[in-house]
């Protein structure tokens, strides 16, 4: 296989993602020859060690993601923004990985285009996802305890008000119950219980059907009665 055929089978393969080293020495085994040859003429580039792309043209990070073929999921604020319709627009892209030396590639290369991507490492994805298109977004019931124990309410209430008729209360329930918000004893249930009764007051009806209950922290009251208050208004 000469040098050419090689650039050609990579691009078939992997265009518009990331790539390692071991991935083309399936192609050829001289693939660290070939990449470094055509490293040197831009027909590839060097993310981090061991990994490389094609150069290519993005319409933004989502076309990246989309693309690129590793396992990663998308995760917490990041996949708000796909449930709630982008309610709140965001420049970082939070995602979730099992492979170490992935998320630092695509750290890497986020930092190379100029994107901020926020990649946790775990050996099993600890979320609850599902397919969309080409990527593996959270679940909006596992989305809205993310959200929640990071005091995202506004995101959270979102999701909760936009997929109503999505979101299995009876699921997010059994996934938040011992969930607390960060830094407090608050449990993300309760605080979502507290969320859902505001919205059924405020539009009149029941659509959410849970028991009212009330909280302890002004604080949290405050910023959930305002977060309501945002999804309804902006709905």
């Amino acid at each position: 296989m000469y040098l050419e055929e090689f650039r050609t089978a990579l691009a078939k393969e992997w265009s518009g993602g990331l790539f390692r080293v071991r991935d083309a020495e399936k192609v050829h085994p001289r693939a660290k020859e070939y990449l470094h040859r055509l490293s040197k003429r831009g027909e590839v580039k060097r993310v981090g060690w061991g990994w490389y792309c094609i150069p290519e043209e993005y319409r933004d990070p989502w076309d990246f993601l989309a693309r690129d073929k590793g396992f990663k999921v998308v995760i917490k604020q990041t996949a708000a923004s796909i449930w709630n319709y982008d309610f709140i627009h965001r420049d970082i892209y939070r995602l979730a990985v099992e492979d170490r030396s992935y998320k630092r590639a695509l750290e890497s290369f986020a930092k190379q285009m100029g994107w901020s991507f926020e990649v946790e490492y775990h050996d099993k994805i600890p979320y609850e996802y599902r397919r969309i298109d080409d990527l593996f977004v959270e679940a909006p019931e596992s989305c809205v305890v993310s959200c929640m124990s990071e005091w995202s309410f506004a995101d959270a209430f979102a999701v909760l008000y936009f997929r109503r008729g999505e979101v299995d209360l009876e699921k997010l329930r059994r996934m938040a119950r011992w969930k607390r918000i960060s830094r407090t004893d608050t449990r993300v249930w309760t605080a979502v219980k507290y969320g859902c009764g505001l919205l059924n007051e405020k539009l009149g009806k029941r659509i959410f059907r849970v028991r009212s209950t009330d909280l302890k922290r002004d604080d949290v009251k405050e910023l959930i009665g305002e977060a309501v208050e945002k999804a309804i208004k902006f709905a």
